[in-house]
């Protein structure tokens, strides 16, 4: 599939909201044109601008070409093998003669990141007309970056740095898809919170709004690059590091069997997408550290050591973790429930919430997943009991870590421990709903 960039264009649609649309044209194997773009809001990320390196801003605009690729072009439909699907993309962008060099890794890092396969050439340049913004001292004395998308996870990182560290300034990176409107809101309800709680410990600009000209593909696996770009651009400017607040057991996303490994396994913050995108960014010349410190930590493990415990089970119900949160007509125990219940990620929500107050609805009790069996909305359930079912051995859990691409890790043990204290914490909320009819095909009774 042939992808080109054809115009960037700068448009004001008020005085707080100007974007840029970088048009892209996809032509398919049946030389049939598909037009899309790549829509960023430039305010207020225009005060940043002259005041962080330029190839921070052109890393964004790369995110949002990748990002409306990925989801301007349907799996089912394009897809080489059931999944994976193939890109050629030729690329005009500010900055991209640092790109050329380049193009290996990042053609690496992207087909590792969608498991589709990248190709992408930067052939030229493009000018882009920046909107100015006052001046301000609201981003004065930043001391961390935390990526922010309103889950539980970044809920944990923000208190746990905000309470650790009473001196210091965190800025919450966030930005939305007004396709998907949750995550923006869950975002906005938790800053106000904190505005409480935190007053003058944190800043944040509204979550920028990046999106496709087309929504047709949901995967999204590309989406954590949003999040790096914007977060890059303040680190930069602050000259302090970027803390991507995120459990172990969803970074690793070890595949709960074989056939999950690149369609049901995201990548987003995976050890070896972490790894491979510090080294880009150095060899870029961007002087900033990039760290996830929750990366061997299960979720359960991120609560029980919440830094404020008490204050994350008193707000913890205004973050989402689901990632199916739209699928209403699939929660047949509570049509309006703020997580669908049958997703791996609400899995290991509840599993971390087991023996606290866990005040979040879920659509669907483990019960009736069971007795959806063969259906599509059962499938995690039961790919997680077969996975739980299985007698795995470390040696075995360690052969999955290589072909993920974690040979060459030498904290591999580590990383297997993990996997085994990911498997105790989801058993563990299996036994403790206690129903007869899922121990028994587990062969636990």
């Amino acid at each position: 599939m042939k992808i080109k960039t054809t115009t960037y264009r700068t448009r004001r649609h008020s005085s707080k909201d100007v974007r840029l649309t970088i048009c892209l044209m996809i032509e398919d194997a049946k030389g049939q044109i598909i037009n899309t773009s790549a829509i960023v809001q430039l305010h207020p990320l225009a005060y940043f601008w002259n005041k962080s390196p330029s190839i921070t801003f052109s890393l964004l605009y790369l995110s949002a070409i990748v990002y409306a690729i990925d989801r301007s072009v349907e799996r089912e439909i394009y897809s080489v093998d059931g999944w994976s699907r193939e890109f050629d993309v030729d690329i005009n962008i500010p900055d991209y003669e640092i790109f050329q060099p380049l193009e290996s890794q990042i053609n690496s890092l992207l087909s590792f990141l969608t498991g589709d396969y990248w190709s992408c050439h930067f052939v030229g340049t493009a000018s882009i007309h920046y909107v100015k913004y006052k001046t301000t001292n609201y981003f004065d004395g930043i001391t961390q970056v935390n990526l922010f998308s309103g889950g539980m996870d970044s809920l944990i990182g923000a208190i746990d740095y905000m309470t650790d560290h009473p001196d210091g300034k965190l800025f919450l990176a966030s930005h939305y898809d007004s396709i998907m409107r949750g995550p923006r809101s869950d975002q906005d309800g938790i800053k106000r919170l904190f505005g409480y709680h935190y007053p003058g410990r944190f800043c944040a600009i509204p979550a920028v709004l990046i999106q496709p000209g087309l929504s047709s593909e949901l995967s999204c696996r590309s989406r954590s690059l949003m999040f790096l770009s914007i977060a890059l651009i303040i680190a930069s400017f602050s000259g302090c590091k970027i803390v991507v607040p995120e459990n172990g057991s969803v970074s690793l996303n070890y595949p709960l069997s074989p056939s999950r490994r690149a369609s049901c396994s995201t990548r987003t913050t995976h050890p070896v997408f972490m790894k491979g995108y510090r080294d880009l960014i150095r060899r870029m010349g961007i002087c900033v550290d990039v760290e996830n410190p929750y990366e061997k930590m299960t979720k359960g493990e991120m609560v029980q050591n919440c830094s404020d415990k008490p204050y994350l089970l008193r707000v913890v119900a205004e973050s989402n973790s689901c990632g199916k949160r739209g699928m209403h007509q699939f929660m047949y125990d509570n049509h309006n429930a703020s997580h669908c219940g049958h997703c791996m990620p609400c899995m290991y929500r509840r599993a971390a919430l087991l023996g606290e107050l866990d005040n979040t609805s879920y659509g669907n009790r483990l019960i009736t997943l069971y007795n959806k069996k063969g259906s599509k909305v059962a499938e995690d359930f039961f790919a997680m009991l077969n996975f739980l079912k299985r007698d795995l051995t470390r040696e075995q859990i360690k052969r999955e870590l290589r072909i993920a691409g974690m040979s060459h890790f030498d904290d591999l043990d580590e990383y297997v421990d993990l996997v085994v204290r990911s498997r105790e914490e989801l058993s563990a909320m299996i036994r403790a709903d206690n129903n007869d009819t899922i121990l028994s095909y587990l062969g636990w009774v």
